[in-house]
Parts: structure tokens; sequence; C-alpha cells
């Protein structure tokens, strides 16, 4: 039943978006689940948090109102785009979760695949020498700790048997795991082995030549490093300190204010008018700067999290997901610094 709900609501997904980017996207995340199935289960859960958004002002606010004896309310023109906004949030954001978890199966098949394609090019070009064919020299290169790549392998050695040719079902592991690089490895090898030559040789130098591409790559993240860790000083502890510092003093100013206000008896009009000098009375609270924080330290936690991501590797899919753990170190870190800084001066009068 469920299923036959979730091939329905696939309906409301394009059937070309399907075809060109589901099913790509499931192949290189090695799924073998049915494209319209999967899609379907992610369109009723997103409906599903969709609706309890369009709820929430309706039923989550009144109940927190009772449980904590607040009184949160929302005129009616306000209700309605809190719901309508609650709702597309909830759909979308959910959407947004299942496309970055597949992009993330991608990126780390892709990875492994790429780490460990020179010592799997090594083993064939060491079988290769040894008198091997090619096509015994990849099959016995198999392992189980070369992870994908050795299904992969494994599925194109079997089509090699059939009516696919041993270079065209190597060809094929590219359209499978997404890494230009092992593309490139397999067409050259098939290149190289339709014109003859060294091919253990051949295979041997590509092999140095990942390796060494590996390599640049971890030495170009670990001299960035250091730009990685004023991001998350900047994050963690400058930000939600400042912040902190902004909203006891907003506390203890109108502390201030009061206190002068009500021992002198004389307001800040008469003040002005009698000595051409006032106060002001403070318009911004420290209850609004508080959310202010709140809302300031989400935002430079997503925007670290794309920072870390272009300056680690280039792709800024890989830093997002480091957006929750800062945004919730932030916040306790902010609440934290409120309590310490609060205390401090919480004897301060004038």
């Amino acid at each position: 039943m469920f299923d036959e709900v979730s091939r329905l609501l696939s309906a409301l997904i394009p059937r070309k978006f399907i075809e060109e980017k589901v099913k790509p996207a499931l192949v290189y995340a090695g799924s073998k689940d049915d494209a319209r199935l999967w899609i379907g289960i992610r369109v009723f859960v997103s409906l599903l948090i969709g609706i309890i958004g369009l709820l929430t002002p309706f039923s989550l606010i009144p109940l927190f109102n009772v449980l904590t004896g607040s009184s949160i309310y929302f005129e009616l023109p306000i209700r309605i785009l809190l719901t309508i906004g609650l709702a597309a949030a909830g759909f979308g954001g959910v959407l947004v979760v299942f496309y970055l978890h597949i992009a993330y199966v991608i990126d780390g098949r892709k990875r492994m695949v790429e780490g460990i394609l020179p010592d799997f090019l090594f083993l064939v070009g060491n079988n290769m020498k040894s008198g091997m064919s090619p096509f015994y020299a990849f099959r016995s290169a198999i392992r189980p700790e070369f992870g994908p790549l050795s299904e992969e392998i494994k599925i194109a050695t079997q089509k090699s048997l059939g009516i696919d040719s041993f270079s065209d079902a190597l060809k094929s592991i590219a359209k499978r795991i997404d890494s230009k690089v092992l593309e490139d490895t397999t067409k050259f090898f098939a290149q190289a082995l339709r014109s003859g030559g060294r091919l253990a040789q051949l295979i041997e130098t590509t092999a140095q030549d990942i390796k060494q591409t590996n390599r640049l790559k971890s030495e170009l993240i670990t001299s960035t490093r250091m730009y990685t860790l004023f991001i998350l000083f900047v994050v963690l502890i400058a930000s939600p300190m400042l912040l902190a510092v902004s909203v006891q003093f907003l506390d203890v100013l109108s502390g201030i204010q009061s206190k002068t206000g009500s021992l002198s008896g004389v307001t800040d009009q008469q003040l002005m008018s009698q000595t051409g000098m006032g106060v002001g009375e403070l318009t911004i609270t420290s209850e609004f700067m508080t959310n202010v924080g709140y809302f300031i330290i989400l935002t430079n936690s997503i925007l670290a999290g794309v920072f870390m991501g272009a300056i680690g590797g280039g792709n800024i899919r890989d830093g997002l997901k480091y957006a929750p753990f800062l945004a919730g170190i932030g916040l306790v870190l902010f609440v934290i610094f409120l309590g310490a800084i609060g205390g401090l001066l919480g004897g301060f009068s004038i």
C-alpha cells in the first residue's frame, strides 16, 4: 500500500527529471532502488513534514502556551503567512536534506575510488608483468578492500564474457561512479588496449600520476587548515562572545537609565528642556538583541560551512554538512557566555 502511494506521488515530479536526474544519481550512489519509488517516498515524507509545518501555528504554538504559560499570539494575516512559510520551509527543507544525502553518498564513493585507484592499478600492472592477459589481470586484482571499485570491475569482467568487448565494459565503469579521474583512466586504458603497447608500464605510470595528484590535494587541504581554524574561532568563540557582551551591555545601560531617572525624579524630556542634553530612550531591548544573536549565529554557521567546503576541497556541499554542528555549538556557547557575562556584570550599579 505504501509503495503504491509513493508511486502515485512520484507523478508530481516530471518524468524527464526522473529519467535525467534521479536515475543517474541512484546509479552513481550504487543504489538498485526503483527511481519512481525512491522519489515517491521522498515526496511523501516532504509532504508530511510540510503538513506538520502547516498546522504548527494552530496546534504546537497553543500547546506551547499552555505548557509554559506563555501568551504567544499572531494576528490572522501574520498567522496565514506563518502557516504558508512553515509549510513551504518544511517541504523544501526535507527535499534539500534528501538531495544532500544522496550527493554525499555519490561524493563518498567518488573519493573512495579515487583514493584506492592507484593501488588497484599497481596491482593490475604487477599481474600483467607476471604474464597475465589484461582481462585476467583486472579480474585477479579484485579485492574486498577496494570496495565499490571491485564491485564495478567484477560487473565489467562479467559483461566482457558476453557480447561486450573488455574495453567497452571497462569504459562503462565510469557510468556508475561519478569520477572524472576514473573516466579518464578507463578511456585511456581502453584506447591503449586497442592500439597495443606496453600496457603494464602505462598502467603503472597512470597510477603514479593519480597518486601524485591525490598527494597534492592532501597538501592543499593541509595548507588551508589555518584558514579553517580561523573561521571556526570566529563562528564558535568570537561571534557568540561579542553578541553576549552586546546583550549584557543593553541590560546594563537600560538599568542605569531607569535608576538615574527614578533617583533624580527628572524625566529625559525635562532634562533635555533644561540642559539641552538627554540620553534618549533605548529602542533596542536585550530580548530583541538576543533573538538577533541567534539569527546571526545560525547565518554565520551556514556561511562558515560554505567557506570551509570551498577552501578545503572546492566543493561547497562538503562544508554544508558541518553547518548544523557549528550552529549547535555556537548557540550553546552563546547561552553560556550570556550567563557568564551576566554573572560578572550582575553587581554593576551606580
